[in-house]
């Protein structure tokens, strides 16, 4: 169920039983007591489930940046190296020739 549609059912849900108490003339400080826990704890796992959504969305983005980006980058710089070492007459970095070894 929408966050958005069971804060309002249990807001509608409480305000019904608090006007009910109020007509009969019965004390409604106890069902305040009872009910502002419930309340706090529905608004509270909304907040945190639209915190939780954002949050989601930001890690998404920057593992997109990180792993996306970052392999992409990292295959283009391995085959253009690769590419002009093919390319190129000399010895790949890393290797040299020794006097009289050719």
């Amino acid at each position: 169920m929408n966050p958005k549609l069971t804060q309002l059912a249990v807001l509608l849900a409480v305000l019904a039983g608090f006007v009910l108490l109020t007509v009969r003339g019965q004390d409604t400080g106890t069902y305040v007591t009872l009910v502002t826990p419930v309340l706090a704890a529905v608004f509270l796992a909304a907040r945190l489930d639209q915190r939780t959504d954002a949050q989601d969305e930001v890690l998404a983005k920057i593992s997109h940046q990180t792993n996306g980006v970052l392999t992409e980058r990292i295959q283009t710089a391995v085959s253009t190296a690769l590419a002009e070492e093919r390319n190129s007459k000399t010895e790949p970095a890393g290797f040299p020739v020794w006097p009289g070894s050719a």
